[in-house]
């Protein structure tokens, strides 16, 4: 008798546990589902539900004539606002038929990863968990092709410049961060509060404190163990623009890249710490 009620009970526990894990993904879904609603209906109420006010977006469009992509586009936070109102004035909503697929790449328990296909081409996202709701704070896109239009070398690329930026900090190698980094990137995370278990308010890194800190790591020997996790996931590489996954020491790194000319750099990046038990896995 007592092994069944063992046995239900931890039926219950992981039914729990699952349908916890199910509302999560679907709560950062339906964020990635307001940005991609937000624009196609003009509704700017589901926009500023779901996008951060520091919003930072940039992207890539291709032009038909020369076959090539033009110069990165920004778009603000309030210009997106502008954008969504603009297309309820005017009607010009999206298509019955226009692309609408929203993909939950990846997440931990403060972060996320997303991708958005839509008429305008492909968005990766980068989102954050404030209080119980999902925003997002970064992304970045390339149009208006969705297909995957990258090559191995690009996927090779994507991953070095990648582990060079996880090495860079390991090994306290400059020469690997600048390689990986492109100057003006954006850094933004959450440090784990080991006592609480509870993450501290965002802060930002730029590239020259990156640079700094592994000056520091060298200096001071403060190399991780042997043991310390060193995880990189390409977990897509398009034309011009990739999302990858780090896992390391400090807890999970989701980054956005671009290619420009020859060279992929990393742009954004959205890191959270995560406990101890769970950084390797």
């Amino acid at each position: 008798m007592k092994v069944k009620i063992l046995a239900l009970i931890l039926i219950l526990f992981a039914s729990t546990s699952i349908s916890y894990a199910g509302s999560e993904k679907e709560n950062i879904y339906k964020a990635g589902l307001n940005y991609i609603e937000g624009f196609y209906e003009g509704d700017s109420s589901k926009l500023k539900e779901s996008l951060s006010t520091d919003l930072r977006k940039f992207g890539f469009w291709k032009e038909k004539k020369s076959g090539k992509f033009g110069k990165a586009s920004w778009m603000k936070y309030e210009e997106a606002i502008a954008y969504a109102d603009n297309v309820k004035a005017k009607k010009n909503f999206a298509k019955p038929d226009a692309p609408k697929k929203v993909e939950v790449m990846d997440y931990t328990d403060k972060i996320a990863a997303v991708k958005i296909s839509a008429w305008w081409g492909v968005d990766y996202m980068l989102l954050a968990k404030h209080d119980d709701k999902w925003i997002i704070e970064e992304v970045i896109w390339e149009g208006p092709s969705l297909k995957a239009e990258s090559t191995e070398s690009d996927h090779t690329a994507v991953k070095r410049a990648t582990l060079n930026y996880l090495e860079g900090f390991y090994e306290g190698d400059t020469s690997k961060l600048k390689a990986a980094l492109r100057p003006t990137m954006f850094k933004w995370g959450y440090s784990l509060d080991k006592k609480t278990n509870t993450h501290k308010p965002g802060k930002q890194m730029t590239f020259d404190q990156a640079i700094s800190l592994a000056e520091r790591i060298k200096e001071n020997k403060w190399f991780p163990g042997a043991d310390a996790p060193r995880e990189v996931e390409v977990l897509e590489v398009k034309s011009i623009i990739a999302i990858t996954k780090v896992t390391a020491s400090w807890g999970i790194d989701y980054m956005l890249l671009a290619k420009q000319g020859d060279e992929w750099r990393i742009d954004q990046i959205l890191w959270a710490g995560v406990p101890a038990e769970k950084a390797g896995e």
